[in-house]
């Protein structure tokens, strides 16, 4: 485990909830740049609810790429008022141990949770539970992020599985500034370590940097976690990291 010890230039995603451990690194005399949280914004018009409900009727696997995925859903699910147990007939991915826990939370159950967030990784997961003769006659629904290139939708179509993807939730970041300082200080060695507190901070980050990779341009930063999901969700993401 990380010490928080001599002055360091820190970078975080900051909110109140993060406002001691900012206070403990500036009494050291570090430096903190505080970046802005993104804003999720759920995509639930009428039309799209409708999808969603005739998705689930017809689908044998539903996919959750990330925790705010995951959040929206069962949103919609409640207001809809449809109960969660008619959901057992459907296998449930899960990419990443945070978005499982979410899904346990509501004690739904993941029949794969995937140790990466990589394509290829999560594809073949799904490739050797389902079998490579039944996935041509597998139907998959995929909720993910508006604007999120899915190539595990590709390589689903390519095996012939029949493939459904929704949008369901967006990032806003309407100030460009912040995107170009947070790149600038991350590319100029600026900044010594990147404390991330939960695992939403590592969906900012992404959207922070794209389309450059986040292991590229994090690869000469120190990278911290506040707690276990959180360092869990960044090794999922190729990041080498350490606890605080």
């Amino acid at each position: 485990m990380n010490t928080i010890s001599e002055p360091k230039t820190y970078a975080i995603f900051a909110n109140s909830a993060q406002r001691k451990l900012i206070e403990k690194l500036e009494k050291n005399g570090s430096k903190v740049f505080q970046f802005a949280p993104l804003e999720p914004v759920k995509i639930a018009s009428e039309e799209n609810i409708k999808t969603i409900v005739n998705a689930l009727a017809q689908s044998d696997w539903i996919i959750f790429t990330d925790v705010f995925a995951v959040g929206y859903f069962l949103e919609i699910m409640e207001k809809k008022a449809i109960d969660f147990f008619e959901l057992d007939e459907i296998r449930v991915v899960a990419c990443g141990e945070a978005v499982a826990d979410r899904l346990r939370f509501v004690q739904l159950h993941a029949d794969i949770i995937t140790n990466s967030e990589d394509t290829k990784i999560v594809f073949s997961a799904i490739l050797n539970y389902v079998g490579e003769t039944k996935i041509a006659d597998t139907n998959f629904f995929i909720l993910k992020e508006i604007g999120f290139c899915s190539a595990l939708k590709e390589k689903l179509s390519e095996s012939k599985a029949k493939v459904t993807e929704m949008p369901i939730y967006q990032l806003q970041n309407n100030d460009k500034k912040e995107i170009t300082k947070l790149k600038t200080l991350l590319k100029g060695g600026a900044i010594d370590e990147f404390i991330f507190t939960s695992p939403e901070d590592v969906i900012f980050i992404k959207n922070y940097v794209e389309p450059e990779q986040l292991d590229e341009i994090l690869h000469e930063t120190t990278i911290s976690a506040a707690n276990e999901v959180t360092l869990q969700t960044l090794t999922q993401n190729n990041l080498k990291a350490q606890r605080i």
